[in-house]
């Protein structure tokens, strides 16, 4: 920037050449000094993501209310014009660029992620909206700036969880169902004082930090204030899908359609199968047999992170992995022993299905059900029909 050509005939260099010496003044200072403004703030938090989630560990999204994080530095520059003034507009070019910068960080993803969530890259969350801890309106003019940028830049990523509630402002509240309108699959709605009591009553989270709940992933609120935040997936996280279960009490616990190897325990032949009572109980135990695997992995994962995959950098960033000299890990202050169980939907209309065409109108058999199944229903079309068009659970 110090050596920019100002006899180029290029419009705008002066322009250009000053905003790449703040650029340079701004990364020269942060995050190792704190921020001055809007711009400092979104730098700083940039560096700190890029360390924590790329250089030292992968992990996924920021688990951290962005509206409210980041307000004290928007109102300096863009309300109060104190430090780094800027217009409103240019802050919510800001947020359009950490758009751009959160979808332009690629993520390598194994076979399963690729096929069960494509085009999601890295499955990036964040989270605006709610109440305080006296239950008023949370939300800023900052709320809206994000909704806003999403509207305009129309990525994928980074999405948003909203914090909902009655007592919100009605603008607020319209931007974000006009993000919505919009097809995004974002933000996507969580219940405002459901979550705060779960923190509250569940994880034992002191009211006024569980009025700072954020997701920590896509779906569980986690502390995010300076304590006690989760710092691992395995912390929490996990899936456990219900519609794999589904398919493998079809096929005696063999997965035919992804691994072609036993997975799950026989639960019988369901070809032989003369009730939808025998099919549900196989269902079950299938079930029953993932859940239990999945925490004894997750019991594992957790003691090999500990012991091999510590983050001090991330531990810095709490106040109690500080104060009790532990690593990022090895503190738990606050549990997340949250699970997703994607599926449950699927599989229970795929059981609603079968019990109203083989056991009740009796017009298949179990026997043709798995074999159209392993044949993904090529030559199968009017069985595939009619299970589409048979009462789903919950229609009534």
């Amino acid at each position: 920037a110090e050596n920019f050509d100002l006899s180029d005939s290029m419009v705008g260099a002066e322009q250009r050449r000053n905003e790449l010496l703040e650029l340079s003044d701004i990364c020269q200072r942060v995050p190792a000094e704190p921020a001055r403004g809007f711009k400092d703030a979104m730098q700083a938090k940039w560096f700190t993501y890029l360390v924590c989630h790329s250089i030292e560990r992968y992990s996924s999204g920021y688990a951290h209310l962005e509206d409210r994080l980041m307000w004290p530095y928007y109102k300096a520059s863009v309300i109060d014009k104190s430090a780094q003034p800027i217009t409103r507009e240019e802050a919510i070019e800001l947020v359009e660029c950490e758009r751009l910068k959160v979808c332009e960080r690629g993520v390598a993803k194994g076979r399963a992620h690729r096929e069960g969530q494509p085009g999601a890259n890295d499955l990036h969350i964040i989270t605006i909206g709610g109440l305080d801890e006296n239950g008023n309106d949370a939300t800023n003019d900052l709320t809206n700036v994000i909704l806003e940028a999403s509207l305009n830049i129309r990525t994928p990523e980074p999405s948003l969880g909203f914090r909902y509630s009655p007592k919100i402002n009605e603008k607020t509240r319209r931007l974000v169902f006009e993000n919505i309108a919009q097809g995004f699959g974002f933000p996507s709605i969580k219940h405002e004082e459901k979550n705060t009591r779960q923190m509250i009553e569940h994880y034992k989270v002191p009211p006024d930090e569980a009025a700072h709940w954020a997701l920590v992933l896509c779906m569980a609120p986690g502390v995010g204030k300076r304590r006690g935040l989760q710092k691992t997936k395995t912390e929490g996280g996990g899936l456990i899908w219900i519609d794999k279960c589904c398919e493998l009490a079809f096929h005696d616990g063999f997965d035919y359609s992804f691994a072609n190897m036993q997975t799950g325990p026989k639960t019988g032949d369901a070809t032989k199968f003369k009730s939808f009572e025998e099919l549900f109980e196989a269902f079950e135990k299938q079930v029953e047999f993932a859940v239990a695997l999945h925490y004894r992995n997750r019991d594992v994962t957790r003691r090999a992170e500990r012991q091999y995959c510590e983050a001090p950098f991330v531990a810095s960033l709490d106040d109690a992995c500080v104060e009790q000299g532990v690593g990022a890990f090895s503190e738990k202050t606050y549990p997340n022993p949250w699970s997703n169980t994607p599926g449950e939907q699927a599989a229970a209309d795929s059981l609603a299905a079968v019990k109203k065409l083989v056991f009740e109108e009796k017009k298949y058999t179990m026997e043709e059900v798995v074999k159209a199944l392993r044949a993904n229903f090529e030559g199968y079309e009017e069985m595939r029909q009619d299970m589409l068009a048979a009462p789903k659970w919950g229609n009534d």
